[in-house]
């Protein structure tokens, strides 16, 4: 028996692309709730929960599952192998991002293209020492405790209150085991990213950022000034999760990448 994650999906018109909807660390599938009415106009959506978030809970299964970014990845490949769904866009959230690359690298056939919401490139020096340090914190401390302090790290303004409020609640839902896989995930993380995010990318590439995010932004910027084809949005007054913090403009701008790189006839 094979461990398939638990998901949503809109079918709205068979002649529609389908999109892939991957939510990052501590998140769910609710991460979306703002994108799912404008987005099914135009594509058919897929909004998935990854292992042991939201639905998708692994108990039966952990003893055949690999904990990291290519294992989380292939979870992904596995719900569209059981779909069959061959082609899609793929939009991530956060740490989604970085599975989406893993997604690419593992089958890129699969890829139409990649929408980064808050992409991680690069963590800062701060940051990684506090996921590094999670395991034995994590000893002392209530993991929801050390997520608390994450949550109000990467989105620390008063603004940025309603999306830190969803993921520490989606997040509430997760064991202590769980969070601590997740965790180990982290180890060495620069390093994969820096290989993951130096190749070359044959699809289209849209980033969207908020100028608010102090930890992700700046490698965003860097990022997209060394490779053709990749198009940054930057949205004022906004933090790391600007799907949102500010959904309406968040999926105006989204939507018009598609109609410039996917006109319907």
């Amino acid at each position: 028996m094979q461990f398939i994650l638990q998901y949503d999906s809109y079918v709205a018109n068979p002649n529609f692309d389908w999109m892939v909807l991957i939510h990052g660390a501590g998140g769910s599938a609710q991460t979306w709730h703002k994108q799912i009415d404008d987005f099914k106009q135009h594509f058919n959506l897929l909004v998935v929960d990854l292992r042991d978030h939201g639905r998708s809970k692994v108990r039966d299964f952990i003893g055949q599952l690999e904990y990291t970014i290519h294992g989380i990845a292939k979870d992904v490949l596995n719900l569209l192998e059981h779909l069959k769904i061959e082609k899609c866009h793929f939009m991530g959230v956060s740490l989604g991002s970085v599975i989406i690359r893993a997604i690419e690298e593992l089958k890129p056939q699969t890829v139409r293209s990649v929408v980064l919401v808050g992409g991680i490139f690069k963590i800062n020096f701060k940051l990684n020492v506090l996921l590094q340090s999670g395991i034995a914190l994590s000893r002392v401390l209530p993991f929801h405790t050390l997520y608390k302090l994450l949550a109000h790290i990467v989105l620390p303004r008063n603004n940025h209150k309603n999306s830190r409020s969803v993921f520490i609640r989606e997040a509430k839902k997760i064991q202590q085991d769980e969070f601590l896989n997740w965790l180990r995930i982290t180890k060495g993380i620069n390093q994969n990213l820096k290989r993951m995010f130096s190749q070359k990318l044959d699809v289209p590439y849209l980033i969207v950022m908020g100028s608010q995010d102090h930890v992700f932004l700046t490698p965003a910027i860097e990022y997209t000034k060394k490779y053709h084809g990749v198009f940054l949005e930057v949205i004022d007054r906004c933090g790391h999760v600007c799907n949102l913090e500010r959904a309406k403009e968040f999926n105006q701008r989204t939507l018009q990448f598609f109609e410039e790189k996917f006109p319907r006839v």
